[in-house]
């Protein structure tokens, strides 16, 4: 079986000749869009020789930075970003360089952030309250929801409304394959499920909803520690990733909630796969593979592994698949 050959069976429940694997990281800034974008994943995807090839989104965003949000009513001010805009386009240009040169031979997906992120970007960029970092970026937020939810609901719906726009062209008008939608805002200490129910999921699922029919997939990815992924159950993705590690499912009570949909991961982010040494990432990626067997099943780490990682222990992992 060649990669797409390898990755659409696993997708489809059917058996495979070898479980595939796919990792992926940050790359420096001025990789972040367009013609270096492109060229900076078709190095990693040459050196790494991934089953699938997740692009990664830090092109930008507009709002972020240039919308400045104190208090709730500022969320007004915030108006539609039109697809023409500069970061969105880099964003394509980019994506539709590495898909003409690599989209014969291996299926690209490209990541969207959810509406939840976005925001959480706009304020730490503004507020001074949220310097100290995203973590209390996303207590402003929550702050902000709680005490006068309406003009920030009228916020995210716009900024899902732009995702839907862009993504959708990352595959009308870049040719991508699928989306890897990390959804952000699973866990347990951060909100109630209610709040998640009111004040999130219906801008991820307007997201979602506007891929289906267009995108050939759409990988789920629920990030964080001690999540809650009963909240994402009903996501409309045909493949599931979290990092079983952190205090959440694991892989195989993850499979069965999400209904026996594929699902990606295994490797701990900040394990062996990093630091080795190789003797403990063979035992891991075995136990993997013990837990899921070969169908259904993509060999991945929970989240992103480091940037700074040596592209050669991604390399000796997914030798460790080869019959």
């Amino acid at each position: 079986m060649n990669k797409i050959e390898r990755v659409r069976a696993v997708l489809r429940g059917e058996a495979v000749d070898r479980v595939p694997a796919g990792f992926w990281f940050h790359f420096d800034p001025e990789f972040a869009g367009g013609e270096a974008m492109a060229r900076r994943h078709l190095e990693y995807y040459r050196a790494a020789d991934p089953d699938i090839m997740k692009v990664m989104n830090d092109t930008g965003y507009a709002p972020i930075g240039t919308l400045q949000v104190r208090a709730p009513g500022d969320w007004r001010r915030l108006e539609p970003t039109p697809l023409s805009d500069p970061l969105f386009q880099s964003h394509l240009d980019g994506l539709k360089r590495l898909v003409d040169a690599i989209g014969d031979e291996v299926l690209v997906m490209t990541t969207c952030f959810n509406p939840f992120h976005e925001a959480v970007a706009v304020i730490r960029a503004s507020d001074p309250r949220a310097q100290g970092g995203e973590v209390h970026a996303r207590d402003v937020l929550l702050e902000q929801l709680r005490s006068d939810p309406e003009p920030v609901l009228g916020a995210l719906q716009v900024m899902a409304e732009d995702q839907a726009r862009l993504y959708r062209a990352c595959i009308t008008e870049a040719g991508a394959h699928g989306i890897y939608f990390s959804a952000q805002g699973g866990e347990r200490d951060l909100m109630t499920d209610e709040e998640h129910a009111r004040f999130f999921k219906p801008y991820d699922l307007h997201v979602l909803n506007a891929l289906s029919g267009v995108a050939e997939f759409v990988v789920g990815h629920f990030c964080g520690k001690g999540v809650n992924l009963e909240r994402f159950r009903d996501y409309p993705v045909q493949m599931a990733n979290w990092a079983h590690q952190s205090g959440n499912l694991s892989l195989t009570e993850g499979r069965e909630l999400f209904g026996g949909i594929a699902i990606l991961g295994g490797l701990d982010e900040r394990g062996p796969l990093v630091y080795g040494p190789r003797e403990a990432l063979r035992a891991e990626v075995q136990a993997a593979l013990d837990a899921m067997g070969d169908r259904c099943f993509m060999l991945g780490a929970g989240c992103t592994v480091p940037s700074d990682i040596d592209v050669a222990n991604l390399v000796y992992a997914r030798s460790l698949l080869a019959r």
